[in-house]
């Protein structure tokens, strides 16, 4: 079964891509996995910077939600034990000494905006679209947003995404903090890799020492939040509401 990740080398860059272009790269559970692994094992070789992206102009859609209705058939501990690894997987992207950049194209959605978040810069076009829909389904976030995105945008923007679950371009994005650097589309790949040659240049102990300073101002229950919303996400979803949803997301018969 393929991972659905990818991982070339440049030199000593290296380039992570969510490949799964038929599922507008939607993320497993095994996606979340192999991201972890694969930082880990960057985190032991010689690397400047890392780039994430998605494969076919657009990055993640979200976290695939074809698995979520099982969740009625599982206990809770057993749910908690597919979220936990989820979250291992971020904390390799966030504690790499290497800077990780994001580059965001088209879907930025859902766990695909918090995977983004878990990097350290964030560089979009204007094709990018940016989105937390899972209150639309009667679903609480579970993967860091509610926790990390009021530091970046502000507690008030956090709370529009959420309990709107409206979508906003990359102008906007970029105006309220969400991401760093905007371009047209066409100039793209320019800037990407001037930001790449731009933070390769430096020593990356020296970044990732800067990456620890600036974590060491984060609220410092910011762990234990994330974990406290796996069980927000199980309560969420043993809502009947919220099964109603899911069940209509899928269609009666709970196929895609």
């Amino acid at each position: 079964m393929t991972s659905h990740v990818t991982v070339t080398r440049s030199g000593d860059r290296a380039a992570v891509t969510i490949d799964r272009p038929k599922k507008s790269n939607a993320l497993t559970g095994e996606m979340f996995v192999r991201l972890g692994d694969v930082f880990e094992e960057l985190a032991d070789e010689d690397v400047s910077v890392v780039t994430l992206r998605g494969t076919e102009g657009t990055f993640s859609a979200g976290v695939d939600m074809s698995s979520v209705p099982e969740w009625s058939e599982m206990t809770p501990l057993a749910v908690r034990d597919l979220l936990e690894p989820v979250h291992e997987a971020l904390r390799s992207v966030e504690s790499l000494d290497a800077p990780v950049v994001a580059a965001l194209e088209g879907h930025v959605l859902g766990g695909g905006l918090e995977l983004a978040i878990a990097c350290d810069i964030r560089i979009a076009d204007d094709t990018a679209r940016f989105g937390l829909p899972e209150s639309a389904v009667g679903l609480a976030m579970d993967l860091g947003g509610p926790q990390k995105l009021p530091g970046i945008i502000g507690e008030g923007m956090t709370k529009y995404l959420i309990m709107t679950s409206e979508t906003i371009g990359a102008k906007r994005a970029h105006e309220i903090g969400l991401i760093e650097e905007r371009h047209d589309p066409e100039e793209f790949e320019a800037a990407l890799e001037e930001l790449e040659t731009t933070l390769a240049e430096k020593p990356t102990y020296v970044q990732g020492m800067a990456k620890r300073q600036v974590h060491s101002v984060r609220p410092p229950n910011v762990d234990e939040s994330m974990r406290q919303a796996i069980h927000h996400a199980i309560a969420a979803y043993n809502e009947p509401e919220t099964q109603r949803r899911v069940a209509e997301f899928f269609g009666e018969d709970g196929a895609e």
